[in-house]
């Protein structure tokens, strides 16, 4: 079969797809996002989740690895000019491969409960780089509320270096309403005024944090619905960490004592 022509301008139905894509609204209506770059295409092709890829003429090695594998596998691939590509990229230093791909709904991994509730985080960066995090901690699933940025868009995808491929996002239900959706969960928000300090709590037990925007924290309903509210401890005269640094050091502390205690529970583990 011959190739399809070469791309040559921005109104080709597959770039007008991608470009429409851009908006939240698109892509909750076609169930589809796009990602940007070799690693990230490679990555979405391994969870096999890629619809279609768009590339330039001449692709980098990387992306040229990326595009032979999308086409072993019957996906559709479409080469562009460097100017369409560049005029459809949401980077500013396109890397000349994007793909469209299906908004992945992972399984959450093993274990007991550990959620990461984003309430009202508006930057998509702050929500990509929570969700690489949770998705590296071992968290079983992130909840964002209303007002909280689309987990999809293409910056936060790529802030997310692949932590949306695995673990599951959701929506938030009412605060009032979360025990029926997450019954017998233990709900923390990182506040830097806290009493408790993150360390403090047994993360080992089904359970989850919340964490708000920089600016306005997390709101009352919220904090009303959580057990009780933790900070990271700092050295005095340092200003607070921000909300994706503080959510890391929460979630690798949950991480962490739950590893521990997965060894503990293990009676042929070797203590050091």
């Amino acid at each position: 079969m011959a190739p399809a022509p070469l791309i040559r301008s921005a109104r080709n139905p597959a770039v007008a797809h991608v470009r429409s894509l851009q908006r939240a609204s698109a892509r909750r209506r076609a169930g589809h996002t796009v990602v940007e770059g070799p690693k990230l295409v490679a990555e979405a092709l391994h969870a096999g989740v890629v619809e279609s890829v768009l590339c330039v003429k001449d692709p980098s090695p990387a992306a040229a690895a990326a595009v032979d594998e999308a086409a072993a596998r019957g996906i559709s691939v479409r080469r562009c000019t460097d100017g369409v590509f560049n005029a459809v990229a949401d980077t500013e230093t396109p890397q000349g491969i994007l793909a469209v791909i299906a908004t992945p709904d992972p399984p959450p991994p093993p274990g007991p409960a550990l959620l990461l509730v984003l309430d009202g985080v508006q930057d998509p960066g702050n929500v990509g780089a929570m969700v690489r995090s949770a998705a590296a901690a071992g968290a079983t699933g992130v909840i964002c509320t209303p007002g909280t940025a689309d987990a999809y868009s293409p910056k936060a995808m790529r802030a997310g270096a692949g932590g949306q491929l695995r673990v599951p996002i959701r929506k938030a239900p009412e605060p009032a309403d979360f025990e029926s959706v997450a019954p017998d969960v233990d709900m923390y928000t990182a506040s830097a005024d806290a009493d408790l300090a993150y360390h403090d709590i047994d993360w080992t037990v089904p359970c989850g944090l919340i964490v708000g925007a920089e600016s306005a924290g997390v709101s009352p309903d919220w904090r009303a619905a959580s057990r009780a509210a933790v900070r990271v401890p700092m050295q005095r005269e340092v200003e607070s960490l921000n909300a994706a640094a503080a959510a890391a050091v929460i979630l690798f502390e949950a991480a962490r004592q739950r590893a521990a205690n997965s060894t503990n529970k293990d009676p042929g583990a070797r203590a050091d």
